[in-house]
């Protein structure tokens, strides 16, 4: 009996343990579980951080100059701006890019402050928006000019660009009001300039615009947009010319137009021939040195200042329907990156959240055990 007494009395014994077994299990599995969490948010984060390329401020998109649209209303103002375009494109390869000069002015008639800067893309610009709805108001003078050339490589062709231009200007005043050529309403056309401007009376022959003999090319298309709804006002006067032409180059030409441009550093090589006519005055160690720095100190001051690399065109002013502008998008271009304060901030709480979940385990396997 008292076997029996002591195997039963041993009975809840073992039960009892394997409870406790199954108790400290639950904590172990939870643990198990918690770390998996854990591991799979810090895989997580490592990947978005492997990833994520998002940029800091947005870089412009390369293919459209939008300079001095709305800018000097009010009457008694005076813009005067220009922009030059050669663009390269070579049809076997695709590839494009863009040589891009900017100059604009602004201010009170007879008072202009002008700023000059050259741009390169690394493709081809095929939109230009300037002196749109500017200007507006008594007494102001607006002249504005595009000129854009297409260097093509390949198996292009070329028809004549079509043309809507000076349609409703020149309202009022002494007749002609309009020097316009050609005067021509075409819907969606590639050259639009000089419409819904210069009303409100003024001299005869206020509104002078042209479009030199141009053409387009499908496997280039660019569209000119121009002195649009713009000198609205009495006594004004508007100036206005554009320009689209297409060279044509057989396939496989090595692209001559680019290196054009680099010529142009030659001649500022070009005082190099300085000191040769330095050397023979007998006092080489002398001069040279003393020649040598400015020379070095020129070349270095202009390079940055002439060769920005950043596409602001001072004086352009943003408007709706007119693209990017130019000047507010300068700066974003060069500056790109990554913005990892919202990755770093989920890496941080999913470290956070597994430590916690960590901790409670291991707490509750104490207490378990205990």
């Amino acid at each position: 009996m008292a076997t029996a007494h002591s195997s039963a009395s041993s009975l809840p014994d073992v039960g009892g343990t394997a409870d406790a077994r199954t108790a400290a299990g639950r904590p172990g599995a939870l643990l198990r579980r918690g770390l998996a969490v854990t591991f799979g948010l810090v895989v997580a984060t490592a990947a978005i951080l492997g990833t994520t390329q998002a940029p800091a401020s947005a870089a412009p998109v390369p293919g459209t100059v939008n300079q001095c649209n709305y800018i000097q209303d009010g009457g008694g103002n005076e813009i005067a701006c220009d922009v030059t375009i050669t663009n390269y494109l070579d049809l076997d390869t695709g590839l494009s890019r863009s040589d891009i000069t900017v100059r604009t002015c602004e201010g009170a008639v007879g008072e202009l402050v002008c700023t000059t800067i050259p741009v390169s893309f690394p493709t081809a610009t095929t939109v230009v928006d300037q002196c749109n709805n500017s200007a507006n108001g008594g007494g102001s003078i607006a002249t504005c000019n595009v000129s854009v050339e297409n260097v093509i490589v390949g198996d292009a062709t070329t028809s004549p660009a079509t043309v809507n231009q000076c349609n409703g200007s020149g309202a009022e005043g002494p007749e002609p009001t309009l020097n316009c050529t050609p005067v021509s309403s075409t819907t969606s056309a590639a050259i639009t300039q000089c419409n819904a401007s210069v009303n409100g009376g003024g001299a005869a022959r206020r509104v002078t615009c042209t479009v030199d003999s141009s053409t387009v090319s499908a496997a280039l298309p660019v569209t000119i947009r121009q002195c649009n709804d713009s000198v609205n006002g009495g006594g004004s006067t508007l100036t206005c010319t554009a320009s689209l032409t297409h060279r044509i180059l057989p396939a496989g030409t090595v692209t001559p137009t680019p290196s054009p441009t680099p010529s142009a550093t030659p001649p500022a090589v070009t005082p190099s021939a300085t000191p040769p006519a330095v050397t023979p005055s007998a006092t080489p160690p002398a001069v040279t040195p003393s020649a040598t720095p400015p020379a070095v100190e020129a070349g270095q001051t202009p390079t940055p200042s002439a060769n920005p690399l950043i596409p602001i065109a001072g004086g352009g002013g943003g408007g709706a329907g007119y693209g990017t502008d130019l000047a507010e998008t300068g700066t974003e271009l060069a500056e790109t990156g990554t913005d990892a304060l919202p990755v770093f901030l989920i890496a941080a709480g999913a470290l956070l959240i597994g430590g916690i979940l960590l901790t409670v385990m291991l707490v509750r396997r104490r207490s378990t055990q205990l």
